[in-house]
């Protein structure tokens, strides 16, 4: 019966969980033998002993069916002190003992429950050991100290093989660092060179560390951890290494570019499967990194291994990126078919959700990796062609909902009112194929500050006599256009059909540099979402624009706080060039996640009410004085509304949900040299675990964001989740 008790005790200590050599096998035979050991040492020790071990027990397992088994231990080991003492009973206290100290975890140290476990369970094994004969202990004793001897021996052995690696681990690491910087510099030959290098040193390190006479110190617990997270990092340093020795030798990316209209698909096909196996080898490096983690590994070897999987974490998704890239942008550059592009031009100097009124258009078909411009107008040519064929209204139900009354259907240009490209593209591209039957694939939003990057990187245009170039471009569509031609209008709209069109033109048929200088110029435009993409066909494309920051997406807060404010330009002007707005937001959240938070937003209109075209400072008739901002602001918030004032008047706001989120709309009017501001009390809960997401909508004038989080029995620090613009300045302050 003990041995059955025994082998029960051994099976319920290797179910456990512990690890101490990695192995699985070997942990359960180590771990299992302990248990086996304890309910053969408690049959045979004193009743007392049993008491101490099971109180421990009960007073250190948080689990409640682990305390169960404590407690039972404890009553039998009362009524044992009361009645007598029965080896089986000691037995079964002993089983429950191994199947609780083998899950106890926790502490305030790792190793904190092994030391407990064993200050517990020593009484035990000093008396069960008493009462063994003389000869069995000796023999105990010496299979003991040869064991610990073998450890030792196989634990040095290892270490001597650590420091003959250790040169070649050295030089791999600094081969694969200049690799990396030779790689981002373009120098192709010297990045290829050094990770080879990289490759080969990390080899020669697996080879010694991963040889047979490593073995013996893999099965030395605790040591077995150190050996076999060394040996994961030197088999995935090999892989890294060579994936990106491959990938910096496949393809000189500078050659990935446009030329005379035309990016070659054959050299994305060449780069798909180096850049796929690229990504691949990072993934499977981090997992395995990931799986040697262990708490008894020593500080320095658990601080590389950090070290290393965040480099890994921080490397994946541009490995993910470019590897999508590498699949995908064949199909959206016409593989197999041509493809539309239908360009919107936008002016946040009448501001719309998505940034501003869509003036121009273009479209773009792109065949086989050949890019150019098929059909360009204005909104009015579209809206007489949406009224012709009585067009329909489509897109999602919150579009309709929230934008229906507006009749984007019937004025192209308010197509943006939604601050969210997916739902826009797929509308804007919908009422372009009932006003025209042309199929659109794609819709690219680009606003002037996105221009002015375009002419970066193509040079200057010329229209109508005037020469305008990256640092002239946005100033003159946002302001100077309606002061040069204000008695004009057809000029103005010829003129700004041909800047537009000319800038376009020059980007899809001229030369473009590399995706490195091509990325610098054209990616803080995009982090602001001043050029923004959408694509119809396929979910794998529309998360390569989401990974890019393309999509021009609004965020869902996910259970988190959201704060955002977007506002639309109600008085059908160019005013929202003098707009300047603010926003400052404090927030209390307590360990439950209820929180209170009140929002201020200012807006100060820099405008004159005299001096600048009507098309500027006018109201279309609608009978506003002149200099007169109207706006239509909502504010997004992932919180409800307590009370809205503006300057201190409480007024009655409207309520809708959009993005799963409340969205608080009001109208304001803002005399010329004014400022109003808007004060929103709020409540709600949030996680506890607080995030702040930030929406951002493209303006003209500069946005200041201040932001105090107060979170209560924590000093974390508020995570933020959006790319702020350069002109933006967020303050972050968290206490308890």
């Amino acid at each position: 019966m003990i041995l059955g008790l025994a082998a029960l005790g051994g099976l319920a200590a290797a179910t456990g969980g512990a690890a101490p050599t990695g192995i699985v096998v070997v942990d359960a035979i180590y771990v299992g033998g302990l248990g086996a050991g304890l309910v053969v040492g408690a049959a045979r020790s004193r009743r007392f002993t049993w008491l101490i071990a099971a109180l421990v027990l009960l007073w250190s397992v948080p689990d409640l069916s682990l305390r169960l088994v404590a407690a039972v231990a404890v009553l039998l080991s009362l009524h044992a002190l009361a009645t007598g003492r029965q080896r089986w009973v000691g037995a079964v206290i002993g089983v429950g003992l191994a199947a609780g100290f083998a899950r106890l975890g926790g502490g305030p140290f790792h190793g904190a429950s092994t030391l407990l476990a064993a200050a517990a369970v020593a009484p035990l094994a000093a008396s069960a050991l008493r009462r063994l004969p003389a000869e069995t202990i000796s023999r105990l004793g010496a299979a003991v100290g040869s064991a610990l001897a073998a450890a030792v021996l196989a634990t040095l052995g290892f270490a001597l093989i650590g420091v003959w690696a250790l040169g070649d681990v050295t030089t791999a690491i600094d081969a694969s660092t200049d690799g990396f910087e030779r790689a981002a510099d373009g120098d192709q030959e010297a990045a290829v060179a050094s990770l080879t290098q990289a490759e080969a040193g990390f080899d020669e390190a697996r080879r010694k560390v991963g040889g047979v006479w490593a073995m013996p110190a893999r099965l030395v617990p605790v040591v077995g951890q150190h050996v076999r997270a060394v040996q994961v990092a030197t088999s995935e340093g090999v892989s890294l290494a060579g994936a990106a020795a491959d990938a910096a030798s496949a393809i000189d990316l500078d050659d990935v570019r446009v030329q005379s209209g035309r990016l070659d698909l054959t050299l994305l096909d060449d780069l798909a499967p180096v850049l796929s196996r690229a990504e691949t080898a990072i993934e499977r490096a981090d997992q395995r990194l990931t799986d040697v983690q262990s708490p008894w590994l020593l500080e320095p070897v658990a601080d590389r291994l950090d070290t290393l999987s965040t480099e890994l974490r921080d490397a994946l998704p541009a490995a993910q990126t470019a590897s999508a890239a590498a699949q995908e942008l064949p199909a959206m550059l016409g593989r197999g078919g041509a493809v539309h592009w239908l360009v919107l031009t936008t002016t946040p100097a009448e501001a719309r959700g998505l940034g501003g009124l869509v003036g121009n258009y273009l479209v773009v078909e792109a065949f086989e990796g050949r890019i150019e411009i098929v059909a360009a107008g204005r909104n009015e040519d579209l809206n007489r062609a949406l009224v012709a064929v009585d067009a329909v209204l489509g897109g999602s139900d919150q579009y309709r909902r929230r934008w229906g009354p507006n009749q984007p259907e019937r004025f192209f240009q308010d197509v943006g009112l939604e601050p969210d490209l997916p739902s826009v593209g797929a509308v804007a591209a919908d009422l372009y194929e009932q006003a025209t039957g042309l199929s659109i694939e794609g819709v690219v939003t680009i606003d002037p500050y996105a221009i002015a990057a375009i002419l970066d990187v193509t040079g200057p245009v010329s229209v109508d006599g005037i020469r305008l170039d990256e640092s002239s471009v946005a100033d003159f569509l946002l302001v100077e256009q309606y002061e040069r031609f204000d008695d004009d209008e057809p000029a103005r709209v010829q003129a700004l059909s041909e800047l537009v069109t000319a800038a376009f033109d020059a980007f899809t048929s001229g030369e473009l540099p590399g995706p490195r200088a091509l990325a610098t110029t054209i990616g803080p435009v995009v982090e602001e979402d001043r050029l923004a993409a959408w694509w119809k066909p396929g979910a794998d494309a529309a998360a390569l624009l989401r990974v890019t920051g393309l999509d021009g997406s609004f965020p869902p807060p996910n259970g988190h706080d959201l704060l955002g404010i977007v506002h639309q330009n109600a008085g059908q002007n160019k005013i929202d060039a003098y707009l300047e707005r603010s926003l400052t937001y404090e927030i209390t959240v307590d360990e439950r996640g209820n929180a209170t938070a009140t929002a201020v937003a200012r807006f100060r209109n820099t405008a004159p009410a005299t001096g600048l075209p009507d098309a500027v400072i006018g109201s279309n008739d609608q009978g506003y004085p002149l200099g007169t901002n109207v706006a239509l602001v909502h504010l997004h918030t992932a919180l409800d509304l307590v009370s809205v004032a503006i300057d201190g008047m409480p007024t009655p706001a409207s309520r809708q949900l959009a993005f799963g989120a409340e969205a608080i709309g009001l109208e304001i009017e803002i005399p010329a040299g004014a400022t109003v501001e808007i004060v929103y009390d709020l409540a709600g809960r949030v996680d506890p675990d607080y995030h702040l997401q930030l929406v951002q909508q493209p303006l003209v004038g500069v946005e200041t964001v201040s932001v105090t989080a107060t979170v209560d029995g924590s000093t974390r620090a508020l995570l933020v989740d959006a790319p702020l613009r350069t002109d933006q300045v967020v303050a972050f302050a968290s206490s308890s």
